[in-house]
């Protein structure tokens, strides 16, 4: 008996052995969810710099000196000293562009391999060099974008993968040559991509429960008032009347703060089945949207929803591109829209290209 509980347990531990084989080696996960976090980091990034155009050279150049008595550049060496010191003008100006450049690069899914990186230079150079511009949401871009590194960013809805559609660049008796070499290093980029992954997932996890754990020990939190502090700040009320309006309701103040606790704290677990997974996603997003909104903070909001792409199954992103490219192809062929490029009057009915509506479906 205790030999065949012993030969039972040894085959389920084979089993899961060879799954987590499976699904680290097997093919590169959630690429849907990395193009995602691709695109939203890029447009942030550009948002960012822009929204801070007007005000470079008082926040990053020669202009910020006024900041001197502060630790200048967060102790950061070499190569994250690109703003350190401050820039006259023309030169802080052409630096903020290749930053730009760098972002839209990244958005754009191109030479990704080579972009993310040097974006992340430039970055963490930036933030640093301006200690008191800084907040949470740069932390988690930079980590975050510290593991995307290794992984395939540009798998999906990128330049790179329309450029890989085309095909193989090279002599063929050169790509036959080396076969091999190249299965081996697919099969090791295919890892470094699954454990990216993987370490994006487990970071977004311990900064909710930590966040969660953190506001649990609060007296304010635990008697379910704390939301309605930070919207008394002048600096997180872009809208005091919406506000006002919010903290009226002591019974909304109360459901708000116990749920942000709640949500954070259980999200982990809540990933474990799809239907609570569905839930505690669309919680997280809609908690940070509404952080985005009435604090007035939607740096750090699109920065951590962001993070949150990389749980929806690339099952979900392929039914919701293919609902999209439908409902598109739906009205670029519906008859109104037929009969404003071509009159019935001058196209018959026996001139019209057949099988059209077999492509709406």
């Amino acid at each position: 008996m205790i030999k065949r509980m012993y030969g039972t347990a040894r085959e389920r531990f084979a089993a899961r052995v060879d799954a987590g084989e499976e699904w680290l080696l097997g093919r590169r996960r959630a690429t849907y969810g990395i193009a995602v976090i691709r695109i939203i980091f890029g447009l942030t990034a550009m948002w960012f710099l822009l929204a801070n155009w007007s005000n470079r050279h008082y926040l990053w150049g020669d202009a910020a000196q006024w900041m001197s008595p502060l630790d200048r550049n967060g102790n950061f060496g070499w190569p994250f000293t690109l703003f350190a010191g401050g820039s006259a003008p023309t030169e802080l100006t052409v630096k903020l562009l290749v930053v730009f450049a760098l972002a839209a690069a990244l958005t754009l899914g191109w030479r990704t391999r080579i972009v993310a990186p040097l974006l992340l230079i430039c970055w963490v150079s930036l933030i640093e060099s301006n200690p008191l511009y800084g907040d949470q949401s740069d932390n988690i871009f930079r980590i975050l974008l510290i593991y995307l590194c290794f992984a395939d960013l540009s798998g999906r809805w990128s330049l790179d993968a329309r450029r890989r559609a085309r095909g193989s660049s090279g002599p063929s008796w050169l790509r036959h040559r080396f076969t091999a070499a190249r299965r081996n290093a697919a099969m090791l980029a295919t890892l470094f991509h699954n454990l990216a992954v993987l370490a994006v997932a487990v970071q977004i996890c311990i900064i909710y429960v930590a966040s969660a754990m953190y506001k649990i020990q609060g007296d304010h939190w635990q008697d379910g008032t704390a939301v309605y502090y930070p919207m008394q700040v002048g600096h997180y009320r872009p809208w005091p009347f919406l506000n006002d309006l919010l903290t009226s309701n002591s019974f909304g103040v109360l459901a708000v703060t116990y749920f942000s606790v709640f949500i954070q704290l259980f999200f982990p677990l809540m990933l474990l089945r799809r239907t609570t997974r569905v839930l505690g996603l669309v919680g997280v997003l809609a908690m940070h949207m509404g952080i985005a909104v009435v604090m007035g903070l939607p740096f750090f909001s699109l920065f951590i929803m962001a993070g949150d792409q990389v749980f929806v199954r690339d099952r979900t992103y392929q039914s919701i591109a293919k609902q999209l490219r439908a409902a598109w192809l739906s009205r670029r062929l519906r008859p109104g829209r037929r009969e404003a490029v071509a009159p019935a009057s001058e196209v018959g009915e026996s001139e019209r290209p057949r099988g059209a509506e077999e492509l709406i479906y």
